[in-house]
């Protein structure tokens, strides 16, 4: 939720994406190294918040953390920008770099609810 609240702030303020946002989307052709070029203030309130805040807020255990909760963020941000397909699955946010204007959250349900889910150009899951 964190992610996705904070990507569509970056996107609708024409200033917060000149200025600290467009720095990430300079990738139009995403690579797994891409997901972590940013500005440093899109870093720590863009990435490092969102995924620190969920174990923050339940209180996980650090174990979870380190070895659950960390490795799980890191893996979908590398396979959401890979431009590849994982076991018959693409993901939607690899489309975002090309069509600014959908596919903003980590995960396909909040662009779902929120109708700024679209498909992704290469064609549906294979």
């Amino acid at each position: 939720i964190g992610f996705y609240t904070i990507h569509m702030l970056l996107h609708s303020s024409s200033f917060l994406y000149k200025h600290i946002h467009k720095v990430h989307h300079r990738f139009v052709a995403p690579t797994a190294m891409g997901c972590v070029y940013t500005h440093p203030i899109e870093c720590l309130i863009g990435n490092f918040l969102p995924v620190y805040l969920g174990p923050m807020l339940t209180n996980a255990h650090p174990l979870t953390c380190y070895f659950f909760w960390f490795p799980s963020a890191i893996l979908g941000t590398c396979m959401g920008h890979s431009g590849y397909c994982f076991m018959g699955y693409i993901d939607p946010h690899d489309a975002h770099h090309l069509h600014f204007q959908f596919n903003y959250g980590g995960m396909f349900l909040l662009d779902y609810i929120f109708g700024t889910s679209a498909g992704h150009p290469a064609g549906k899951r294979i």
